[in-house]
């Protein structure tokens, strides 16, 4: 073999290996740009109070992915599912001891005059929400609510009979840094894997 065609041979194996390289190169910038969460919006800050009266900011937990749920308890039929897919994840989150350490649920109602701390302890209880773990349940007065809700562009309309006529997709996924990345549908059309892949994305 003269020197002349090993050295063509040597150039196209490097070639071939430089253009592998590039391929997967490819592909893993593709895959991640393919699957990486939006950055909507930095979410509105606020401020409300627990079923204990302290005061509760969204920055309080920065450094956690955040779920924020808007409900109110007297809701008979998409609030409730949506809660109880709730605690289905909190309960694998537990298991995989990152609830409350690095994910935390916020549960906002706009109902404050029937959502009393005693009626939201019940509600609680009913459905199997952890308080302790890292799930807190916020209300505050009307107009801190309207105001909350507003800002996050929930639509939330008091009927004659005291029930809400209210947005579907109110469920935000914040990450550490408070930016919302991404906004689910609630109740029957919440899809359970897509939000717990979500969350596993925003902790990596």
């Amino acid at each position: 073999m003269s020197v002349q065609t090993h050295t063509k041979k040597m150039v196209y194996r490097y070639a071939a290996v430089a253009l592998l390289a590039l391929v997967g190169l490819f592909l893993v910038l593709w895959y991640r740009q393919d699957t990486a969460l939006p950055m909507i919006k930095k979410a509105p800050e606020f401020t409300l109070q627990n079923l204990k009266g302290e005061p509760v900011q969204l920055s309080d937990s920065s450094g956690k992915v955040r779920i924020v749920e808007f409900f109110f308890g007297n809701c008979v039929d998409i609030c409730p599912a949506t809660t109880s897919n709730m605690v289905l994840m909190q309960n694998n989150l537990k298991e995989k001891k990152i609830f409350g350490d690095k994910v935390e649920f916020l549960s906002i109602t706009f109902d404050p005059l029937r959502d009393t701390p005693e009626a939201l302890e019940k509600y609680a209880k009913a459905l199997g929400i952890d308080q302790g773990a890292g799930w807190q349940l916020l209300r505050g007065s009307e107009q801190q609510v309207l105001q909350t809700t507003n800002d996050y562009g929930i639509m939330a309309v008091k009927q004659k009979d005291g029930q809400f006529a209210h947005s579907i997709k109110s469920l935000f996924l914040i990450d550490q840094n408070g930016y919302i990345r991404s906004i689910f549908e609630m109740g029957a059309s919440m899809d359970n894997e897509t939000i717990e892949k979500s969350i596993r994305q925003l902790l990596r």
